[in-house]
């Protein structure tokens, strides 16, 4: 009786196997590419992911393996799997840096480095590399269609680069390290003077200087903020804390 349920088992192995094989046997780039297209429609990404990098895996020289690693990285990063998103474009640019795919490689990998930004914290490292992904892409490719929207990106990176250095300076100042909180509000005012932070920035400096007796410096800041911003709050509020302090 037992060795009947093993010759069963063995019959099930075997047919298993042969299945497996002959549907292995069967696909083909296009039915890999046909299904995956599906499951992309079908908002199955995860799934469509590893169908398409079928394509490149098991027809490696085929017209469509560029193509399939790319979407496979699209469907990890619309499956909010950027680090896989990530690697697979790696891959591709380290392998394929004049492909005509390359131009949207290097968006979708600045674009993945962009959703990993979450928000102001103690490290900027995640919001400097987004940064430098999209101007490397900016530079290699000036005129792409996606220029207008990398530089829109751009300076929303460097309004949380510019709230970063501020929270820090902010620290400094609140710990009576004026010349370290000093340098912050520089760093601030001399590259991201584009940013909403910078005539706060200004003012932080005023003050900071006024605290430690750099007269000349602070009136410098307050000349900045006149010159730059005279309508803002910042620069009303400059007058103010001169004006005490006579």
């Amino acid at each position: 009786m037992k060795h009947c349920h093993w010759k069963l088992f063995l019959f099930f192995l075997l047919a298993a196997c042969a299945s497996d094989k002959e549907s292995l046997k069967d696909r083909t780039v296009e039915s890999i590419y046909r299904k995956a297209s599906h499951l992309l429609n079908d908002s199955e990404y995860t799934d469509a992911a590893t169908e398409f990098k079928d394509i490149d895996t098991l027809f490696p020289y085929s017209a469509k393996a560029s193509e399939g690693q790319i979407l496979a990285a699209y469907c990890h990063f619309l499956a909010s799997n950027y680090q896989d998103s990530l690697r697979e474009i790696e891959v591709f640019l380290r392998y394929h840096p004049s492909h005509e795919l390359a131009l949207y490689a290097m968006y979708l990998k600045a674009a993945n480095l962009y959703m990993g930004v979450s928000s102001v914290g103690r490290d900027s490292k995640a919001t400097l590399e987004a940064k430098r992904a999209f101007v490397e892409l900016i530079n290699k490719f000036p005129n792409s269609k996606y220029r207008n929207d990398s530089l829109r990106r751009i300076i929303i990176l460097d309004d949380l680069i510019a709230a970063h250095e501020m929270l820090i300076g902010r620290f400094y100042q609140k710990n009576k390290n004026a010349l370290a909180a000093i340098g912050r509000y520089n760093f601030v005012t001399s590259n991201l003077h584009h940013t909403n932070y910078a005539p706060e920035a200004y003012y932080r400096i005023l003050e900071c200087c006024s605290s430690i007796g750099l007269k000349e410096e602070a009136q410098g800041a307050r000349g900045a903020l006149k010159l730059w911003y005279p309508d803002n709050t910042w620069s009303k509020k400059a007058d103010l804390l001169l004006k005490s302090s006579l």
